[in-house]
């Protein structure tokens, strides 16, 4: 088997804007379940019992340079749900090449990123919340 990978097939949007802007590393863009799928309980006596949790709900983390023109889109719709609650928009990231797909049809901002300047370039980390994360099929 043979395959290739390349970021440059990645897109995501965040309402109706294309992120850009995207800082270095393996983990720029993390989409991830907000909670375990199964709860766990040991008796006593090392009985166990798992407890399926119906929290399907994702935690989305975009890491970008702090010149990306996304920051200021991301700023913008954190303010707006701050002041007026309708900050909430839907989250799409493909890759073209894979065709690996996934749309929220609900996120928000739930983190603001650390805003650390000096000499060189840093990353900001935006953290958002989302509702069901649907896997596409291509």
């Amino acid at each position: 088997m043979f395959g290739s990978w390349s970021f440059k097939n990645v897109s995501a949007i965040v309402g109706i804007e294309e992120v850009e802007g995207w800082a270095d590393g393996d983990d720029c863009l993390v989409i991830e379940p907000a909670a375990p799928r199964f709860a766990k309980v040991v008796g006593a006596k090392g009985d166990v019992t798992r407890s399926q949790s119906n929290d399907m709900s994702v935690k989305i983390t975009l890491k970008l340079l702090q010149t990306s023109s996304t920051n200021a889109v991301l700023q913008t719709l954190e303010t707006a749900d701050r002041e007026t609650g309708l900050g909430v928009v839907p989250f799409i990231y493909t890759n073209k090449e894979t065709g690996e797909s996934y749309i929220v049809k609900n996120v928000w901002i739930a983190e603001m990123p650390t805003v650390t300047r000096g000499r060189n370039q840093n990353d900001m980390s935006w953290v958002l919340e989302g509702d069901v994360a649907v896997p596409l099929i291509s």
